[in-house]
């Protein structure tokens, strides 16, 4: 009887069993499925290292007109065109205003350096300044100017030429590689466009949190991505409005353009306005120095220090704290996570830096609010 009891004890001891190995088995399974994913992850990263920047980029453009999308969508009711039509509507929006600046400012600033050649050679003009371009503003009697001055401006020119050949030519010569990269980023458009709402879902699956901190996370996410774009486009608009005021009020030429190419520029991290008013606050200090012209001179002082403090002055104070008010988050981890991100991560970086500090920072609130609520649970 004891045998029989014994054995019919290790029979249901037997099936006891079974959930608990199908319980071992299931997490063995995680396991070995988080280090083929941990594995596998580090290969990819690997492989798309050298892309990281663009791959970005694409994502960043698909994120921002991925509202536009939807609203062709919602019109056409076809994923593939709407995607389609978005992706090269955004080519275009991308390409021509860059095209007219780059243009608008490579003829300036070429004509501008022949003009002042000629000016301190005192020869023949075979450029003449037409139209209302800046090197208008170049004094035409530097060739009076004393040697030690022709000499650094001479200097200057020369080596300033030199950079621009060299700068050409690699351009010229980066033109696949540009191509490539321009085709990726919009190929990764295109595919976000159509299948961006399944990648996410799958993100949030793949998770290891409660569907409502999932959401949470998410929804900082979108958050602070949505407001560093609102910050940088309010305050690069607001940049091109003072600065076309201020070329008006100084005396710069075609305030409108220079305006508008402000407005292009500020949007671009690793540039922004000074590459506009510096350049023509220099000249007409430049002009009123040789010219005599003791107003003149001081309307290039007077835009230097204007350009200085209000235009670009405003970049570093009002932009943090657009953005941080807007993502609710403190105005220190939006500059902190702005200046961090583009030194670590180049052009994309003032997107994913204060996006990345801002998930830390709701990470480590996250866990902390799990530590407690599990720790209420238990007592």
């Amino acid at each position: 009887m004891a045998k029989k009891s014994g054995k019919r004890l290790g029979k249901g001891q037997k099936r006891l069993d079974k959930p608990g190995r199908r319980a071992g088995n299931i997490k063995l399974t995680i396991r070995y499925s988080v280090i083929l994913v941990i594995l596998f992850g580090f290969v990819a990263a690997l492989i798309v290292s050298s892309l990281f920047k663009t791959v970005i980029a694409g994502l960043i453009l698909s994120y921002v007109f991925f509202p536009l999308y939807k609203l062709v969508y919602s019109r056409l009711k076809m994923k593939t065109v709407s995607a389609l039509l978005v992706t090269v509507l955004v080519l275009l929006l991308l390409t021509v205003p860059s095209f007219f600046v780059i243009n608008k400012l490579s003829t300036e600033v070429s004509v501008a350096f022949v003009i002042a050649k000629q000016y301190l050679e005192g020869g023949a003009r075979a450029v003449k300044c037409e139209g209302d371009g800046l090197c208008q503003l170049i004094p035409e009697n530097l060739k009076d100017a004393s040697p030690k001055v022709k000499a650094v401006l001479t200097n200057t020119l020369g080596k300033g030429t030199e950079y621009i050949v060299n700068r050409t030519t690699q351009t010229i010569l980066s033109l696949p590689s540009l191509v490539l990269h321009l085709f990726i980023v919009f190929f990764i458009m295109y595919y976000m466009f159509k299948d961006g709402e399944k990648f996410v879902d799958k993100i949030k699956g793949g998770l290891p949190l409660r569907k409502h901190r999932q959401d949470a996370l998410i929804g900082q996410f979108n958050q602070v991505a949505s407001a560093v774009l609102y910050g940088t486009v309010i305050v690069a608009l607001l940049q091109a409005l003072l600065a076309g005021v201020g070329f008006f009020l100084f005396g710069v030429p075609s305030p409108v353009i220079w305006a508008i190419i402000t407005l292009v520029v500020s949007l671009v991290p690793f540039l922004g306005p000074f590459v506009i008013w510096l350049p023509a606050s220099a000249l007409l200090i430049l002009n009123g120095y040789y010219s005599g012209d003791g107003l003149v001179l001081l309307r290039g002082i007077g835009l230097f220090f204007y350009g200085m403090l209000i235009v670009s002055g405003i970049d570093n104070v009002l932009k943090p704290r657009l953005i941080a008010s807007k993502a609710k988050i403190h105005p220190a981890l939006v500059l902190l996570g702005i200046i961090g991100g583009i030194n670590f991560f180049g052009i994309v970086g003032f997107v994913i830096g204060p996006v990345i500090l801002a998930m830390l920072a709701t990470a480590f609130e996250t866990y902390v609010k799990e530590r407690a609520q599990i720790a209420a649970e238990a007592q």
